[in-house]
């Protein structure tokens, strides 16, 4: 279950922090300001590892939804981002919700959002580290065998996960960890929700692609391995065979072109 939690203020900053973290961000703008090492950086966001007393966290910065709309070249996404609820405490509840159902993620220790005086909004989300691997790091090291085994875990927990009624927002191989105890640990929360009953089935699609797509990607020479990934997960939902490969033809056309925009062909002309 998630640890209690109370309401957040510093400075400009509002949200929730975990209680037993007060100290740890009771100036979080001094805080901020002491570098840390940087794992992801777009000009949208940012993502660092940080060690602090009660241990090492990772802290996201979100500044804008992409870097076309913090630079003035998407009009409707700057507006949506400045319009919209924060995407911290977004994620603050539904990794709550995740971990209160029984499933297991990188907990959120601090979620806040503070506005300029213009009101433009930046989103900060502070994760505690996860001790596993991801998927991405177990499957590059495994045999054929033995990922086909995990690939049908994956599989397995992925259909329980959907079946709950959470979708995770972008369900690749380096954003999911698989725990000492076979587990899956899902990271990266900020856009996991639970879609309403019109669009379910559609975001499960998505997470399908994005899943089979960074397996591709991971084991290019393990094609099977998407195979057995695809008929673990339809194995337990109540649909037809024709059903089911209606729906992963449909998941298939979309995987094969996003890795064709990713690795277009090149012309033989010279």
């Amino acid at each position: 279950m998630p640890e209690p939690s109370v309401i957040y203020r510093s400075d400009a900053w509002r949200g929730r922090v975990l209680a037993a973290w007060q100290d740890v961000f009771a100036r979080l703008d001094d805080w901020l300001e002491v570098p840390g090492e940087v794992v992801v950086s777009y000009d949208s966001r940012q993502v660092q590892r940080r060690e602090t007393a009660n241990g090492i966290v990772y802290l996201k910065r979100i500044w804008a939804l992409t870097d076309a709309g913090l630079h003035g070249n998407d009009w409707f996404s700057a507006l949506k981002w400045i319009g919209r609820p924060s995407r911290a405490l977004a994620c603050w509840r539904i990794s709550r919700q995740l971990l209160a159902a029984g499933f297991r993620c990188a907990e959120p220790v601090l979620a806040a959002r503070r506005r300029n005086c213009f009101g433009y909004p930046e989103d900060l989300i502070v994760t505690a580290a996860v001790p596993w691997p991801t998927l991405e790091a177990v499957l590059a090291a495994k045999k054929a065998d033995d990922g086909r085994d995990i690939v049908a875990l994956a599989a397995r927990q992925l259909r329980e996960f959907h079946k709950a009624g959470f979708v995770h927002g972008d369900c690749i191989l380096r954003n999911i960890c698989l725990d000492g105890d076979g587990r899956l640990v899902y990271l990266d929360n900020d856009r996991t929700k639970r879609p309403g009953p019109l669009n379910l089935f559609c975001s499960w699609k998505r997470n399908l692609a994005q899943f089979g797509y960074s397996l591709r990607r991971c084991r290019p020479e393990q094609p099977e391995w998407l195979d057995v990934f695809y008929r673990e997960y339809f194995a337990g939902q109540p649909w037809p065979s024709r059903l089911v490969e209606k729906q992963t033809a449909a998941i298939e056309s979309r995987l094969a072109a996003r890795l064709k925009r990713r690795n277009p062909i090149r012309s033989q002309n010279p």
